[in-house]
C-alpha cells in the first residue's frame, strides 16, 4: 500500500487526487518509470485487431516495441499497419491511468477500447469507473475560438488587457527580466469526509529547469525538470518521471499561472480575446480567454487595476473527471517590486477543493544547480 501511495504523487500536486485509488481499491498501480525497457502488454493480444473490437492473440515472434511497451501482433501485416500509425494503435496517454491521468501509472493488461483508442488503468476500481462514463475522463478537446469572439475589437482589447495585467504584475521590465522563482508553503486538499496539509516548496529557474517538493506522510517527493532529463525521487528511490507526467508539472507550474502565462504574451501560440464580463464575489472581472500552446485558459481581471484574480480552465477532480478548475487569488504582495498572491483558493465545477497558502515567496535569487541534479545514492529504476 506504501509504495502504491508513492506512485501517485508522482506527477506533483495534480495527482493527489490520486490517493483515493490506492484507498479504495485493491488493484496493483504500474508505473512505467520504473518498468524494464520493454513489457508485454494487453495480455499478448493483437492491438490493430483489439481496436476493432476483436480480442485476437498475437504472435510472440511477431512484435514492435514503443516506448517500454512491446505489442505482439497475428500478423506481420498487422504489425506493419500499427508501425505506419502508431499513435492510433497504441496505448493511450503514455502508459498512464486513463482514470487518473499523467502521474498514476497503468497497469498493461488493465485495458479498454473506448472510441477505437487502448486505454490502460492502475486498478480494477479505475477501470470499473472509466467503463461506466468514459466521457468524463477524457480530456475535452480545446475550443477553437472564431466568429464574433475573435473578431478584430475583442482581440485589440484583449491586448489590451494582457497589456494593464503585466503592468498590475510589476511592468515588463519585471515579468520579462525575472531569472528563477522560489515560493514555499502549505496545500490543504479538501476529499471526502477529510482534509490532507502538505507542506510544499517550488522553485522555477527561467525557463526550463522545475523543482517540485511535497512534504507529506511517508516522506518528500521531489520532482524535477530539466532539458536534460526529468526524475521523481523518495526517501526509497528515484524514479524516470514519463513524457505525461513531464507535460503536467510544467503545465501546472508555467503555463497555466498568471506569472507564466504574461511571460509567453509573445509567443506564437499565444492569443487574447476579451469575452465579456464576469463577477468573483463582489468584484466584476473583465474576462479574457487566452489560448497558448493548445490549452484554453480564461482570465478574471480587475478592469481598474489590471490585476489577474480568477483563473480557470479543464482540469481533474477528485474522482479523476474532467470539470472546471478556478483558481481565485488573494493577498497579493509585493516581492522585489512583483506583485503576486499568496493565497488561492481552488474549485472543481464549483465545489471546494484545495487552498494554498504560501509563507514566502523570492524573485531572482540566487539557486544552487544541484537541485535540479539526481540525487547520487538512489538507484534509478
Amino acid at each position: 500500500m506504501k509504495r502504491c501511495f508513492e506512485r501517485l504523487w508522482q506527477a506533483g500536486l495534480g495527482v493527489i487526487f490520486g490517493a483515493i485509488v490506492c484507498l479504495s481499491a485493491a488493484g496493483v498501480v504500474f508505473s512505467q518509470s520504473s518498468a524494464p525497457d520493454s513489457v508485454p502488454v494487453l495480455e499478448g493480444l493483437d492491438p490493430v485487431m483489439l481496436v476493432q473490437g476483436k480480442e485476437v492473440q498475437g504472435d510472440a515472434r511477431i512484435i514492435s516495441t514503443r516506448g517500454h511497451f512491446q505489442y505482439m501482433f497475428a500478423s506481420v501485416e498487422n504489425r506493419t499497419a500499427f508501425e505506419k500509425d502508431p499513435q492510433r494503435y497504441e496505448i493511450q496517454l503514455d502508459g498512464a491511468c486513463a482514470r487518473m491521468g499523467p502521474g498514476v501509472g497503468g497497469n498493461p493488461d488493465l485495458y479498454t477500447v473506448f472510441r477505437g483508442r487502448i486505454y490502460i488503468f492502475g486498478s480494477a476500481e479505475c477501470l470499473k469507473m472509466f467503463s461506466a462514463a468514459p466521457e468524463k475522463f477524457i480530456e475535452p478537446e480545446p475550443t477553437v475560438i472564431t466568429g464574433a469572439a475573435s473578431a478584430p475589437d475583442a482581440l485589440k482589447k484583449g491586448q489590451a488587457l494582457i497589456a494593464k495585467a503585466v503592468a498590475a504584475l510589476g511592468g515588463e521590465e519585471k515579468v520579462d527580466g525575472l531569472k528563477s522563482y522560489r515560493e514555499q508553503g502549505t496545500l490543504i486538499t479538501t476529499m471526502p469526509e477529510t482534509k490532507v496539509e502538505n507542506k510544499t516548496s517550488l522553485t522555477i529557474v527561467f525557463p526550463n529547469h522545475i523543482r517540485r517538493e511535497i512534504i507529506r506522510q511517508f516522506g518528500p517527493v521531489t520532482s524535477v525538470v530539466t532539458p536534460a532529463e526529468s526524475f521523481v525521487s523518495t526517501n526509497r528511490n528515484t524514479n524516470l518521471m514519463t513524457i505525461g507526467a513531464r507535460r503536467e508539472l510544467e503545465k501546472q507550474v508555467i503555463k497555466r499561472t498568471p506569472l507564466g502565462i504574461l511571460r509567453a504574451r509573445k509567443s506564437a501560440n499565444f492569443q487574447a480575446i476579451a469575452s465579456g464580463t464576469t463577477k468573483s464575489g463582489d468584484k466584476d472581472l473583465e474576462q479574457l480567454i487566452v489560448q497558448l500552446d493548445g490549452l484554453n485558459l480564461t482570465l478574471g481581471i480587475d478592469p481598474a487595476t489590471g490585476r489577474i484574480h480568477s483563473l480557470a480552465y479543464q482540469g481533474r477532480g477528485v474522482n479523476g473527471a474532467f470539470g472546471e478548475i478556478v483558481e481565485s487569488f488573494a493577498d497579493f504582495r509585493a516581492v522585489d517590486g512583483v506583485w503576486l498572491p499568496f493565497k488561492t483558493d481552488i474549485t472543481w465545477n464549483g465545489q471546494a477543493n484545495r487552498t494554498l497558502a504560501l509563507e514566502s515567496i523570492s524573485v531572482n535569487s540566487e539557486i544552487d544547480p544541484a537541485l535540479f541534479e539526481k540525487p547520487k545514492q538512489s538507484k534509478a529504476q
